[in-house]
């Protein structure tokens, strides 16, 4: 007889239908692979994004009914015989990323080969969204993830702080890619939950001044309390290319994080925020082509680097640097989750995810029973 446990299951239907709070068939462990029971999930916008339709078509119907929720973190439930670095009880953060060598599709691709596993050939397979395949995520009560993705958490850092290591490794990814240092300054566009912990990073990184613009006045109360010395909040006729100008006595940055993505003018601000021969570094999502001034960048030699997702910074996984930078206390998660919610109440939790503007949201997050 299949187990069963109890998960948020989504039929593809589009917000506020298409989810139920149901029995669900429960993951079995394998060889390498870890039952961990699910404590924390954070509601990402990238669930908002599948749930309201503007990303549906990304999600093969074959991999339907499917368990949703990327951001998790929870204790070890069961280990196969071959995994020895883990034992049941362990709290853990999941790292959500697969690749070729976890899901033993040999030859192994180059990406993988070289660490580079988020942007392998074959498709990356997350724990959570089921582009690829199916791995039920945090919004199920159980998650089946490989043992070299998981990470044990000391117990003074909470299951809600460590389900959002997926963000901060984000920007722990930008950040090597971007090469910021001590003595630098910095610009991150937008305040939202990738924008806070990117304002952390850079600080924990000793960069000198650090400015982010927000797009709500909560969302600028939370850049200040991640570190940032200047917030431009983004209303009425605030221009934050000159506002930049300004802070830096017309300079410009070193070094422009942007997180905002979408349709928006973004990346053409970044550009004429950076000094000469400075640099753009996106992490934001955007959609389709954008319009961006090539003469302004090519005369000023803006460099504009992409950041996607996290890997392996050298010999070290970014996630593992998240790990050690919340472990450390230099990146606190207690102000970015704003909203908390058993998971019997997951309709509140999406909506209030929905309507950030409203209700203040950073992140929502969903507790199971403990």
């Amino acid at each position: 007889m299949t187990a069963m446990m109890k998960a948020i299951v989504w039929d593809g239907g589009q917000w506020p239908n298409g989810l139920e709070l149901k029995e669900f068939p429960r993951p079995q462990v394998r060889p390498g692979w870890v039952l961990v029971k699910n404590q924390a999930a954070g509601i990402c916008g990238s669930d908002l994004h599948y749930l309201d339709g503007q990303t549906r078509g990304y999600i093969p119907d074959k991999n339907l009914p499917a368990v949703l929720g990327h951001e998790n973190a929870g204790i070890v439930a069961e280990v196969p015989a071959d995994v020895t670095r883990l034992k049941p009880g362990d709290r853990v953060a999941v790292e959500p990323l697969h690749g070729c060598l976890e899901l033993e599709r040999f030859p192994i691709c180059d990406p993988c080969a070289a660490g580079q596993y988020h942007i392998c050939e074959r498709g990356l397979t997350h724990v959570g969204i089921p582009i690829v395949e199916m791995l039920p995520g945090g919004y199920g009560e159980y998650s089946i993830v490989h043992e070299s993705r998981l990470f044990k958490i000391p117990d003074r850092v909470s299951f809600e702080d460590a389900a959002l290591i997926d963000v901060l490794a984000v920007g722990v990814h930008a950040l090597a890619i971007g090469g910021s240092k001590p003595g630098d300054t910095a610009v991150v566009l937008g305040s939202g939950v990738i924008g806070i912990d990117l304002i952390q990073c850079l600080k924990a990184w000793g960069v000198t001044e650090v400015y982010a613009t927000a797009k709500y006045p909560f969302q600028a109360d939370a850049a200040h309390q991640a570190g940032a010395d200047e917030v431009i909040l983004l209303q009425g006729d605030v221009d934050p290319v000159e506002d930049v100008k300004r802070l830096t006595n017309g300079r410009g940055v070193d070094a422009v994080y942007e997180g905002v993505g979408g349709r928006t003018d973004v990346m053409n601000q970044a550009v004429k925020m950076c000094r000469l021969g400075g640099r753009v570094i996106m992490t934001g999502i955007f959609d389709g082509e954008r319009p961006i001034d090539l003469l302004t960048m090519l005369f000023n030699e803006v460099h504009i680097l992409s950041s996607n997702s996290y890997s392996t910074t050298g010999m070290k996984r970014d996630y593992e640097i998240a790990v050690d930078l919340l472990e450390s206390g230099k990146v606190r998660h207690d102000f970015v989750v704003t909203h908390r919610y058993p998971l019997s109440e997951w309709r509140d939790a999406i909506t209030t995810a929905f309507d950030k503007k409203g209700t203040g949201c950073l992140r929502s997050v969903m507790f199971h029973d403990q």
